[in-house]
């Protein structure tokens, strides 16, 4: 584990502000008791931050998991939003709760232009090592030293079960597409058309390996891939509010996705959705009548 302090020491200049930011959440980690861990990740994480990228962080507090330790994750998580109240445009505090799982997450709009993007949650739930490769601890207390969480999958994990999920997904947005194409309603499609995009840029991550592939775009681009290796027929896929430029995407997202789900399929072994497929490529033609 690095020193916290001389990791943010060595941040490049353009980084000062984002390393003020990590320097006080770091001060507030030492000097909290209920506070076990502070890990910092995302593009900071990884090396690849510039100027405008957030700080992503993950707080584990020294509680029992999901709702017994609820109360504890709520007073850190307020305690830091009193930590920055001087410096706050704004702040979104939201909560996911289950018996079993608790997150407290806290985006944060600092005057100096800094964004926080805070994860609030038991030490129990903190993902390490090949779960989470891209979070640098920059503090854990002595009682928690060597403590891993060995059930959560590598972040590079993807199932069968998701790529298949992502592809229906996709066709299922492109068979809507072509529902609101027909009637008119371009605003719509076009809603349609970026959503299976979303799935495009999903599975295309998982066929490369990608980190967090859930996220897609910003995975496919964190991984520093040859700017033309990109599914086929995707650069194609945009459009404007023309009925019959949205439908000319559409055709094309139709074969961004069959590239994109037919090599994570390969990587995966996953059964594809082809009845969908079919029937979605069948309306997606131009004067094709609909059932």
């Amino acid at each position: 584990m690095p020193d916290g302090r001389s990791w943010i020491a060595m941040l490049p200049a353009q980084l000062s502000r984002q390393g003020g930011a990590l320097t006080r959440l770091l001060g507030f980690a030492e000097s909290t008791p209920a506070v076990s861990s502070l890990s910092v990740g995302c593009s900071l994480g990884r090396s690849a931050a510039d100027e405008y990228s957030d700080v992503d962080a993950a707080v584990g507090v020294e509680c029992p998991r999901g709702a017994a330790g609820a109360g504890r994750v709520r007073e850190v998580e307020s305690a830091l939003v009193d930590l920055f109240r001087d410096d706050l445009v704004d702040a979104l505090r939201e909560e996911s709760l289950t018996d079993a799982f608790l997150t407290r997450r806290l985006f944060a709009q600092l005057r100096d232009g800094v964004q926080l993007d805070l994860a609030i949650i038991a030490e129990g739930e903190v993902r390490r090592g090949d779960a989470a490769p891209d979070f640098v601890p920059l503090h854990r207390s002595g009682s928690q030293n060597g403590k891993d969480v060995k059930d959560s999958p590598a972040a590079t994990s993807v199932s069968a079960e998701q790529v298949t999920t992502w592809a229906f997904r996709g066709w299922r947005a492109l068979l809507d597409v072509d529902k609101h194409l027909r009637r008119g309603s371009a605003w719509e499609a076009h809603h349609r058309l970026h959503e299976a995009r979303e799935q495009v840029w999903a599975l295309w991550a998982a066929a490369r390996g990608a980190t967090y592939p859930q996220h897609g775009l910003s995975q496919v681009l964190d991984l520093g891939l040859d700017p033309t290796d990109l599914p086929r027929g995707v650069d194609a896929s945009v459009a404007g509010l023309g009925l019959d430029d949205l439908r000319t995407a559409a055709l094309a997202c139709a074969d961004a996705l069959d590239d994109a789900s037919r090599q994570a399929a390969a990587r995966c072994s996953a059964t594809l959705p082809a009845g969908l497929a079919a029937w979605a490529r069948r309306f997606l033609v131009p004067g094709s009548e609909r059932p």
